[in-house]
């Protein structure tokens, strides 16, 4: 009878593992989600163009296809 191993995979980074620029990356795409995540609630809440417009130009956001900047320009017609 033989062993199988189980393929190896890259552990997960943990706080004890994970290094300086991985923490700073994480950090970074946190603050961008929170940005956009942010920008749509404004968006949703008291936007200029209808609401299935925003809800589009929303969902458009928070997948990040579209930056906050341009969240807004698309809802002011722009």
């Amino acid at each position: 009878m033989t062993d199988t191993q189980p393929p190896q995979t890259e552990p997960r980074p943990t706080a004890s593992t994970i290094t300086d620029p991985e923490l700073d990356a994480l950090f970074h795409r946190a603050e961008q989600a929170e940005a956009r995540l942010t920008a749509a609630a404004q968006l949703l809440a008291a936007g200029k163009s209808g609401p299935r417009d925003r809800v589009q130009i929303a969902l458009r956001l928070c997948a990040g296809e579209i930056t906050p900047q341009e969240a807004q320009d698309e809802d002011r017609g722009e």
